[in-house]
């Protein structure tokens, strides 16, 4: 009942931030359009965001942040500016009997950007769980900007998807390379499908010569068996730093840890966070 009724006051929270931060000339415009009486009137309002409102990060308020955190848990963990948030109040003003269809038709033609607004502001919509098969189709996408805004910092895919559709997610991060712990509630969703479908994944990567990232081993965490507890002691004692740190971690969590087998200084390096983990990995690749 809670989640209801935060979600029923999406349209006035998102609301009411837009009419503070928005220059008069530009909430005159905005709430001109923002009532449309069809289909083809969102569509052009939709459009012409991007030529009539600003693209600049808004500056909140403690209490704007407060709401905006409860309305749309880890809003802050991804970046949003204006044109987002209009575009998602636009989104949350088409009727809800009809905004499935509305949605699909707008995920067809579409530009990159307005991609990203689709997939960050179905959260904000009342009934945002009929929307699964429309992210299950847009995680297929190869536009690492319009992925991102499904699977980073977007409490959808943990919240909504069904398993299949959610390892789909996860695989699909792993093979393009994105932040693994910037996915919401990685954790609360991992299942054994997956972590033995990443095992699987890791040997064909080191079959073929290559090295596999540091925050794959977080999603083995709680169904380690005897061949991934072989895999993991082996990295712990031929990886890189950050490897060994994060395979003595996942080892360290499961059924077949040994400290007697660890190097010391593993096992000393292991209590740093799945977080600090993948923040320290991609600032290397980022550097």
């Amino acid at each position: 009942m809670l989640e209801t009724s935060i979600k029923t006051n999406s349209k006035e929270i998102l609301h009411a931030i837009i009419q503070s931060k928005l220059s008069s000339s530009e909430l005159n415009w905005f709430e001109s359009v923002i009532t449309f009486e069809n289909d083809a009137l969102f569509f052009q309002a939709f459009g012409l965001i991007s030529r009539c409102i600003t693209s600049t990060t808004p500056e909140l308020t403690i209490q704007e942040k407060i709401a905006l955190e409860q309305l749309y848990p880890s809003f802050f963990k991804s970046s949003w500016d204006m044109q987002q948030l209009c575009r998602s109040l636009l989104m949350v003003y088409i009727p809800m009997h009809q905004n499935t269809e509305v949605l699909k038709r707008l995920a067809e033609m579409a530009d990159i950007k307005e991609l990203v607004c689709l997939y960050k502001g179905l959260f904000f919509l009342e009934n945002a769980k009929d929307f699964v098969s429309l992210v299950q189709e847009g995680i297929r996408t190869n536009m690492v900007a319009v992925f991102d805004a499904i699977a980073v910092a977007n409490p959808f895919a943990a919240k909504y998807l069904p398993t299949d559709a959610w390892n789909q997610l996860v695989l699909k991060a792993v093979f393009m390379g994105r932040p693994l712990y910037q996915i919401i509630d990685l954790d609360l969703r991992k299942n054994e499908k997956l972590a033995l479908t990443i095992h699987d994944y890791i040997h064909e990567r080191w079959s073929a010569g290559r090295l596999v990232s540091p925050e794959i081993w977080r999603l083995v965490v709680g169904f380690v068996n005897q061949e991934i507890a072989a895999d993991l002691l082996s990295v712990i004692h031929s990886g890189d730093t950050l490897t060994k740190q994060a395979a003595a971690k996942a080892l360290k969590e499961s059924l077949f840890y040994d400290q007697n087998k660890i190097q010391k200084e593993a096992i000393l390096n292991s209590e740093a966070s799945w977080k600090e983990i993948g923040e320290q990995h991609y600032s290397q690749l980022n550097f």
